[in-house]
């Protein structure tokens, strides 16, 4: 999807998880028009209203800001042919995103010293009803769109931006970069950045900072303390240097500052002071509390974007439009530019409809050919259509498969001669990265299963409670030395529901309370890949 031919200006739909946000985007101001909650009735009919007479019939950029976007990261493309690339790599989407329809593939820089083979970010969202409903609002309007794009995946360039700018002459650019701002849904926005690249993006609920702003306060520092929580698992160091940016009141910031416990460099801005020290305008805006008019006003700037999205029902409303406005731009320029261009398309055409022909011949002969061998063998007493559904059933449970023999064994010796288990299960987990998942670009792709085993075991009620701690934290080390890299847990300690990993219903019962539900039963988890 591309910008405008003809104007800069241009209407932004902010796709919320509670209604569409709708921003007049244009050289000079951001102008913030309404917001249609997704019961609204007649929904499409009164945001074609809105984008044909309060916006202007300005051609539209639809900004995905649902918390439901799902990124892989560290795809790598092997080496093939420019001409065959992007089929290639179209197919590597749609196997790691089969159920989610809008896709894209953003490139990104790989580590220094790898030369094999491009790395890309996958993205994909799935076809909701706001989605639907949002292209139908557009499609109605009959305004051409400029494109469908992902507000983390958008915002990451602005928020480099926004570090360098601050960065010191001279000085060592931050390796991570967390910028956070309160959207009007009333979620909290995070975008991530190491290097210059996305590295994650968080989305969750907390308090409006209008109507509370000690509360809020108080839950930005709570979801900042999660995220750099996420961050330590891969790789994440203050020391590395870290710029925290927050959108909102500076006042109010100054509470989550003296909260914060880690080394950075921390800065509040309102959208205004943002918007000017990236060179951009946005305008007086009546609540500068709220970071949406900053990302509304660097997506619908932008002359390219860094990832749009592609779908066959988007491609089905935008490309006829772009197709008309570029037939326009082609006869302001000249009729004999377009009469060339003509000319090659219908060459073009021509010869893909002779070979589709011969396309055809040579298929018709094929199933011709495969209907004879059929029946050769049918006659012979072969039925051939049983036996390939024989061999794919076969295939797909050998997929499937999962060896265990081995596994109970490690587990027999680890239990010794004196612990028994009550009840045993061991299955494949099937994996799935959501928006809120760190997103590492240059992690290598896991192929082997991963695999999760739960042990569940009793004790006579005559048994000491801190013996039979000692004996489940004694198989739990001897666990951990017959599975070596995998990840052996006391999901439930002996007696107590506190030794639980599940909190709820615990703080605020009384000893007695505790002590009525001793079960004297344990159980331990082991997940991990297949060695």
């Amino acid at each position: 999807m591309s910008v405008s031919f003809i104007s800069p200006n241009r209407t932004v739909l902010m796709i919320g998880d509670d209604a569409l946000y709708i921003y007049k985007v244009t050289a000079r101001a951001v102008t913030f028009v309404d917001d249609i909650p997704w019961v609204t009735e007649g929904f499409e009919g009164v945001v074609s209203d809105l984008l044909k007479k309060d916006c202007g019939g300005k051609p539209v950029l639809v900004l995905n800001d649902m918390t439901d976007q799902h990124f892989k990261g560290g795809q790598r493309m092997p080496k093939v042919s420019a001409m065959d690339k992007k089929n290639v790599l179209r197919r590597k989407i749609q196997v790691a995103f089969p159920n989610y329809p809008i896709r894209g593939a953003l490139p990104i820089k790989p580590k220094k010293g790898e030369k094999t083979g491009e790395m890309y970010l996958f993205a994909a969202v799935p076809m909701s009803d706001q989605i639907a409903k949002t292209m139908e609002a557009v499609k109605i309007s009959l305004l051409p769109i400029a494109g469908f794009v992902l507000l983390p995946v958008e915002a990451a360039d602005m928020v480099a931006a926004l570090s360098k700018k601050f960065t010191e002459k001279g000085g060592q650019s931050a390796k991570w970069t967390i910028f956070m701002g309160q959207h009007k849904s009333g979620a909290l926005r995070q975008v991530i950045t190491r290097d210059g690249q996305l590295a994650m993006t968080r989305m969750t609920p907390v308090s409006d900072i209008n109507a509370d702003p000690q509360g809020w306060a108080a839950d930005v520092v709570q979801e900042f303390k999660a995220t750099i929580s996420y961050l330590s698992r891969f790789g994440f160091s203050s020391e590395d240097g870290t710029d925290v940016i927050l959108i909102g009141n500076p006042q109010l910031a100054e509470a989550v500052e003296s909260k914060i416990e880690i080394e950075c460099d921390f800065r509040a801005l309102t959208p205004s002071e943002a918007a000017n020290a990236l060179g951009s305008k946005i305008g007086l805006q009546q609540d500068a509390n709220y970071a949406d008019v900053l990302h509304a006003a660097w997506a619908g700037r932008k002359n390219s974007f860094a990832l749009p999205m592609h779908a066959s029902d988007l491609d089905k409303i935008h490309k006829p439009r772009q197709a008309a406005a570029a037939i326009i731009f082609l006869l302001l320029a000249g009729g004999a530019y377009l009469a060339w261009d003509t000319g090659n398309k219908f060459q073009s055409m021509m010869a893909a409809k002779d070979d589709l022909k011969i396309q055809q011949g040579l298929l018709v002969q094929a199933e011709a050919e495969y209907r004879e061998e059929v029946a050769r063998m049918e006659a012979l007493g072969y039925n051939i259509e049983l036996m390939q559904d024989t061999i794919d059933v076969f295939m797909s449970f050998e997929d499937e498969s999962i060896e265990t023999l081995a596994f109970i064994k490690k587990v027999g010796i680890a239990l010794g001669d004196g612990l028994r288990l009550d009840k045993l299960s061991y299955q494949r987990v099937v994996e799935e990265t959501n928006a809120a998942t760190f997103v590492d670009p240059n992690a290598p792709v896991e192929t082997a299963p991963l695999v999760m085993s739960t042990l569940s075991m009793s004790f006579p009620p005559t048994m000491e409670l801190e013996n039979g701690i000692r004996e489940v934290q004694g198989l739990q080390s001897r666990l951990r030395e017959q599975f070596p890299g995998y990840d052996v847990e006391i999901v439930r300690q002996v007696a107590r529901p506190e030794y639980t990993r599940d909190f709820q219903g615990v703080a605020g019962q009384t000893d007695q309370e505790l002590a009525a539900k001793e079960d004297y039963v344990a159980e331990l988890v082991i997940r991990g890949r297949v060695k």
